[in-house]
Formats: structure tokens, C-alpha cells, sequence
């Protein structure tokens, strides 16, 4: 399609056809302010605050939010009528809300603040009672929602219709007296229900983990990565006086779009717990590190196949590197086990990336429960469905959240069989002339299926059709331990020394252990009989990088100092060779990276691009993207 010449209060301006006026503005610097619009939702033009003038066209103030560009236009935003136009509605925004910027969680980085200050009256005309509601109510034990605050602007009932496809969210009453609350007065269930919090352009939905922690100017923000699954999602964590407060999203189209699931929002209390370990111990006793790792060195060093190790499923690349030196030197043999890890063997060749599900004219799912394996993917997946009218077939026992779609040709499987159900997919009507790309996700049916059977299939089914595959890793650096060689699957029975790196195995401690060194950031059920315990840090206190599902390799960013003596994991691992007879002499992450990325051909962006300092100082905090 054409581009569009425009001119917005003076600017010649040059957009594609479909651009909306306020989006057009941006590219300029022109501010529009805006409740109800998001460039993730559809345009629905329900605050009516981004009115402006524009001819040709007719006599008064049109939305911004919902008017396409037209070749010729001549926008003012800055007219007599449209500056009028946009302080009387927000006047009327302005008629019941409450005055409680001093205490709501929203002040500080509030678009309402911001415009009522750049657009509105200096005065309010409105002198009568304002309306009250309850507050707060606990829509779930996570959000909390001040009804007295909203604005109406439906982007939260729009998000749980058009990305969240859950429909937790809906608007009683009518008029004034309309107000935002859950179906039938039930707590929110949705595995995506966060975002919403972030999507509020008010203090209206507002996080009760971080509710009254502290201010916007009051913390500093560190730019990081999402250590709960391996989709890397990109987020921005919060630190005040040396604790993790607040963890938003940060918008990366490629990978997440701006959003993130629950877990990767509010599973971060673990950090500030009270009771961390934070000293190294050997049978019950303060110790210090040199004589807690000759002790580890002494019960791990020359047992082979006796050995067993349990890694953390967010090990990251820069440790699995390490340890990788480890296996090959003093601890080879030993049986190797990552947490949370799929039967997913590592991929031969490049795989699809996240971006290119969203062009898919078939998506095919196999052996995964996406909503909570790959969460973010599982909103991708909807995306391609409901906006851009991908087919959808799914491949799995049970019910699963794509069952929502009326249209999801779901394929019940029995455990084991789903390598068989994929190689009749190629005489589906769907795959017969699909339109387009095909995508195929497939994972490992959480350990049911025979990876190698299901993962040729997927393979042999791509190249029929031309689609092409992604796999469904889970573990967070799952990908990046397996081009190192460090993501192990072994069975960790009849072990008699064990390494438990993290949380302990899932299975539980072998019997047959006779040696346990625990290494983790929370004292442990059956840690008292730990010979020596190590205390570790968090994913926000750790440099480093992950590689996500596609390959893709980002780098860690920590918002929360290290207090000694505390040591972080390269270090520990550096000092844990020595104790074991390997010279490993890193001085700092850098080296590692590059040695890394030198013997590693996956992890080469190490070397390209350096793993970012943390963030130290204050940072100043402007106000939020509308």
C-alpha cells in the first residue's frame, strides 16, 4: 500500500496507509493524549480524550485513537477547538475521582497526573459530591482494583477479550454509576492477568505484592530478563534500598510484545526473604567459603558415576560454561539432572522464531500445555488465531487453554501416541493447501513421549507441508545448557554423593546419598543433613545471559547489589575448580563470555554484544507511556 502525506500542526509527515492519527503524530513528537487507546488493542475511541481538528473533515473535534491518515490531511492538535475539546473531557474524567494521588500506587508515573497538568483547566469547576465505591476489592490475590480511580477506559476487559481470549473482566451497571468487576464476582484465574495492571492508565488495578512499597522516584529500574521459562521475556525489575519491589513488562516485539505471565510478575518475594542463606555452613556451622568448598571438593571429587548433580533450571549460559569445564575435568562420569528441563533433544539447525508464529496460516501444537509450559507463546498463538485468522490444530490429551477458539481442531492423543497423530496431519484439510507459512510447536508431553519418534515426525511433517518447527523448551536456559552439553537427563538413583545445585531434585533426595552439598538461595526441607550448605544468589542479583526456545541470546542485567559475603555463581565456581584441581582464572563475566562464545558457535553473540553493567545509581523516572 501507498504511503500517506500528512501535515500535523505544521509537520510534513509521511506514514503508511492504515496509520492513525495519533500513532502519525508520534513519529513526530506530537503528544495526543490518549486513556482508552493501546497499540496492542483495538481502537475503540471510548475517553474521547485525543480529540483534535483536522481538515478536510467536519467541523468539530474527531478522535485521533480510530481516524486513519488520509493523503492531504491537515491535522491541528493545538487548535482553540481541540485544546478546548480535550480539557473538557478531562474534566468529566475528573468528576469523581478521588484525590488520592498523595497514596495511590499510580502516583508518580500517572498519565492522568501528567495530562491533566498538560492539557486540563488550572481549576476544577466541579464542586459537588463525588461518587464512592468499596475499595479496594481484591480481584485475586495479586491485583487489586480502586473503582472510585477508574476511568472507564475498557483496557482491561479489552485485553481479556482480545489477547487473553478469558473474559474474567466485565462492566456492571450503567451510566455513571457503570464500574469494572470480575464474572459472577469470582477471583481472577487468568495466567495473564498482570498485564492488566500494567495496561491501567490510572491507579485503579494496582498490584497488592507491591501495594504502598514504595515510589517511582524512590527505586531505581534495571533493564533484565524473565527467569521463569524459556521464552526470555523482557522485563524491567525495581530495586529500593537493596530489595526486588516491582517487576514490569518491557516491550520487545520480537519476543513477548510487552507482555509477561504471572509467574515472571510477582514470583520475586523469594528474594527479600528474611530467612536467605547468606553465609556457607558445614554440618550446621558458620564456615567460610574457602573451607565450605574444600569440603564440597573433598566429598564430589572422584566418585564418576556415584556422582549426581542437580542444576537449577535458570542456570545461565556463562555458568553452564563452567561447569561444562568441570564435567570435562575433576567431576567427569558424574549423572546429571536439570530442573524443569524437557526430553527435547537440542535442535540441529536454526528454528523458528517467536516473531514469524504471528504470520502462520496453520499453527500446529503438539505435546505441550502452552499456557503454562511457554506462556507468552500461548498469547502469540492467539494473536495469529484471532487477528490474523490462523487455523489451529492441537495435539494432546487433555483440555488446554486454545480450546477456547470454537474453531481448534483439537486432537485428543493418547499418552505416547502423539509422534503418530502428527504423521497423519499431512492428509489433514487443513495442510492441504494452508495459505501460507505453517508452524509447527511441539513439545515433550512432559516426558511421555519418545522425543526422538515425536521430534522427527514434527520434522518429516515441516518438510511436507513447508512449515517450520519450534520446540517448546521449558527449563529457562534449557537451550543454551544444551549447546553446552551441561542439560542433563539422567536418573540421580543409587547416587552416593550429591551436588543440588537449587532446589532440591524433584524426586527428592536419593536414598543412597551418603555426601550432600545443598547451594541455594532458601533454606530447604532436608537441608540439616546437608555436609555443607552454599548460599546463592538470585536472578537479580546474577550477571550473565540466556539463550530463550529460539535461540535468541540475552543478557541479564542484576537491579539488586550482592551483599558479601555473598558470592556470585562464576565466582563460586572459579574457587570450586581450584578446590577440585582446575585451574579456572576468570576475573570477571567478560572473559567468560568471550572464551564462551570462542568455543561456542550458538553462544558467538556473547562476544558481540558485552553483558551490560547494572544499573547503580538513581534513575530519574518520566512519565509512562500512555
Amino acid at each position: 500500500m501507498p504511503d500517506i502525506n500528512l501535515t500535523i500542526d505544521g509537520h510534513k509527515v509521511t506514514v503508511p496507509a492504515g496509520t492513525l492519527i495519533v500513532e502519525a503524530a508520534k513519529t513526530v513528537g506530537i503528544e495526543i493524549p490518549v486513556f482508552c487507546y493501546h497499540h496492542k488493542l483495538d481502537p475503540v475511541g471510548a475517553c474521547r480524550l485525543c480529540l483534535v481538528d483536522f481538515s478536510p473533515g467536519p467541523p468539530r473535534p474527531q478522535t485521533a485513537c480510530t481516524t486513519p491518515v488520509a493523503e492531504g490531511m491537515v491535522v491541528r492538535t493545538q487548535s482553540a477547538m481541540a485544546v478546548q475539546a480535550r480539557a473538557d473531557i478531562l474534566e468529566f474524567e475528573l468528576v469523581n475521582h478521588p484525590l488520592d494521588c498523595p497514596v495511590c500506587d499510580k502516583g508518580g508515573e500517572c498519565p492522568l497526573q501528567d495530562f491533566t497538568f498538560r492539557h486540563g483547566y488550572p481549576t476544577s469547576r466541579i464542586d459537588g459530591p463525588r461518587l464512592h465505591f468499596k475499595k479496594p476489592i481484591p480481584l485475586s490475590e495479586n491485583i487489586a482494583l480502586d473503582r472510585e480511580r477508574c476511568v472507564l477506559c475498557y483496557r482491561c476487559t479489552r485485553y481479556y477479550d482480545e489477547i487473553a481470549w478469558e473474559q474474567e473482566l466485565t462492566v456492571a451497571q450503567r451510566g455513571v454509576q457503570s464500574f469494572i468487576t470480575s464474572q459472577f464476582d469470582q477471583p481472577l484465574q487468568s495466567n495473564f492477568s498482570g498485564n492488566i495492571i500494567d495496561l491501567c492508565p490510572v491507579g485503579a488495578l494496582t498490584s497488592r505484592v507491591w501495594r504502598f512499597e514504595s515510589r517511582p522516584w524512590d527505586m531505581t529500574h534495571t533493564e533484565s530478563v524473565c527467569s521463569k521459562c524459556a521464552v526470555g521475556c523482557n522485563t524491567t525489575m525495581w530495586q529500593r534500598r537493596g530489595q526486588l519491589v516491582r517487576i514490569t513488562s518491557r516491550e520487545n516485539d520480537d519476543i513477548d510484545e510487552g507482555w509477561i505471565c504471572d509467574r515472571g510478575r510477582f514470583d520475586y518475594t523469594d528474594v527479600n526473604e528474611p530467612s536467605r542463606l547468606r553465609t556457607p555452613t558445614i554440618r550446621g556451622a558458620k564456615s567460610t567459603w574457602a573451607d565450605a568448598l574444600a569440603a564440597t571438593a573433598g566429598g564430589i571429587k572422584g566418585k564418576g558415576a556415584k556422582l549426581g548433580i542437580s542444576l537449577p533450571a535458570d542456570l545461565t549460559n556463562e555458568e553452564a560454561f563452567l561447569f561444562r569445564r568441570l564435567l570435562d575435568g575433576p567431576l567427569k562420569g558424574a549423572k546429571v539432572k536439570m530442573h524443569g528441563r524437557t526430553a527435547i533433544p537440542a535442535p540441529a539447525g536454526p528454528t523458528m522464531p517467536i516473531k514469524e508464529i504471528d504470520d502462520a496460516r496453520v499453527i500446529v501444537v503438539v505435546a505441550s500445555d502452552i499456557e503454562n509450559d511457554v506462556p507468552i507463546i500461548d498469547l502469540r498463538v492467539k494473536k495469529a488465531v484471532s487477528k490474523r485468522g490462523a487455523k489451529l490444530i492441537v495435539i494432546y490429551p487433555e483440555g488446554v487453554d486454545l480450546d477456547r477458539n470454537p474453531h481448534t481442531v483439537h486432537i485428543r492423543n493418547a499418552k505416547g501416541a502423539a509422534a503418530e497423530e502428527v504423521r497423519k496431519l499431512s492428509s489433514h484439510e487443513l495442510l492441504q493447501n494452508p495459505g501460507g507459512p505453517v508452524a509447527i510447536l511441539f513439545g515433550d508431553g512432559h516426558g511421555s513421549e519418545d522425543m526422538n519418534d515425536l521430534a522427527s515426525a514434527c520434522g518429516a511433517l515441516a518438510e511436507q507441508v513447508g512449515g517450520k518447527e519450534m520446540p517448546l523448551y521449558r527449563a529457562t536456559n534449557e537451550r543454551g545448557a544444551l549447546a553446552l552439553g551441561v542439560a542433563g537427563w539422567d536418573s540421580l538413583d543409587g547416587v552416593e554423593a550429591l551436588l543440588s545445585w537449587g532446589p532440591p531434585p524433584t524426586a527428592g533426595v536419593p536414598t543412597s546419598v551418603r555426601f550432600l552439598a545443598a547451594w541455594d538461595h532458601l533454606p530447604r526441607d532436608g537441608y540439616d543433613k546437608a555436609a555443607v550448605v552454599l548460599p546463592a544468589t538470585t536472578f537479580a542479583e546474577r550477571q550473565g545471559s540466556y539463550t530463550n526456545l529460539e535461540g535468541t541470546v540475552q543478557f541479564l542485567r542484576p537491579p539488586v547489589a550482592i551483599n558479601p559475603p555473598l558470592k556470585e555463581a562464576w565466582e563460586v565456581l572459579n574457587e570450586l575448580g581450584a578446590a577440585l584441581g582446575l585451574e579456572l582464572d576468570y576475573p570477571g563475566i567478560f572473559p567468560i563470555q568471550r572464551d564462551a562464545a570462542a568455543k561456542t558457535p550458538a553462544l558467538a553473540a556473547l562476544a558481540q554484544t558485552p553483558s551490560p553493567e547494572p544499573v547503580t545509581g538513581p534513575v530519574l523516572v518520566g512519565p509512562a507511556h500512555p
